[in-house]
């Protein structure tokens, strides 16, 4: 086992120091299917082209040294179940890394659904205190370092480039598709257009925000019940009956005659 981890070392090391050109022309294959495949597994945040190609050439490298240990596994023991064990171990060496980046997807997505309940307050005061909705997302940007703060950022990029607010605040909704961000959207846009006051408009919004995500604790709390019912069967349950009915049958067999 150790000299077949040392050899699945070596050939990922092996792949990793590929030549550049090679490497390119790996990047450059990727066909429409399976760049948005790793689209939909990355993000629109990471998903540029470098991110597209460190997440294929992290899946190249998983599946090549999951396949050379299944390779000296299949090699040293020939058997249908090692065989079956090596298709597993390329398999997960293929889907791990796009697991790995829908999980971190997931949670940008949730920390700035989170954030942006508690950030709604701060949009609030700077917009009544007379300052633009730009500006008060300029300030928000430069105090945090949070991926709401990057989308900010993302938004006053765009618009001080000459793009409208409202596809600035477009591009943000597709590049994080939460129902928070969502709503925050479509009502800084409603507002644009009908042209009533922000500050009650972020106000509200907050105030929806807030009630969501104490709907959500109250639902989690809910299932909890629910999940402690296996534990509770299965774990809990015969470790009860065992101390509790377990001396009365110890007793009652001594009592019976022999």
């Amino acid at each position: 086992m150790v000299e077949s981890l040392m050899f699945a070392s070596a050939a990922a090391l092996l792949v990793h120091r590929l030549p550049s050109t090679w490497r390119v022309r790996t990047s450059r294959s990727l066909g429409r299917h399976r760049r948005a495949k790793l689209l939909e597994a990355v993000g629109l945040v990471r998903g540029t082209d470098d991110g597209l190609k460190s997440v294929a050439k992290t899946q190249l490298l998983a599946a090549m040294s999951m396949g050379a240990l299944a390779l000296l596994v299949v090699a040293s023991a020939p058997s249908a179940t090692n065989v079956l064990a090596a298709g597993f171990l390329v398999a997960s060496g293929w889907q791990f890394p796009l697991i790995m980046a829908r999980a971190h997807e997931k949670k940008r997505r949730l920390g700035v659904e989170l954030e942006l309940s508690d950030a709604l307050g701060e949009l609030v005061m700077g917009v009544e205190a007379g300052l633009t909705l730009e500006a008060v997302m300029g300030q928000y940007a430069s105090r945090h370092r949070t991926a709401l703060a990057d989308e900010f950022a993302y938004v006053l990029d765009r618009v001080s480039v000459g793009v409208p607010r409202t596809v600035a605040l477009d591009h943000m909704r597709e590049r994080t598709p939460s129902p928070g961000v969502s709503m925050f959207v479509s009502a800084v846009q409603q507002n644009q257009k009908l042209g009533t006051p922000l500050a009650g408009v972020l106000r509200q919004q907050g105030e929806t925000a807030r009630r969501r995500r104490r709907q959500a604790v109250e639902e989690h709390a809910a299932k909890l019940s629910l999940k402690m019912i296996f534990p509770t069967v299965f774990c809990i349950l015969p470790t009860l009956l065992v101390v509790i009915v377990g001396p009365a049958i110890v007793r009652l067999i001594e009592s019976l005659p022999s």
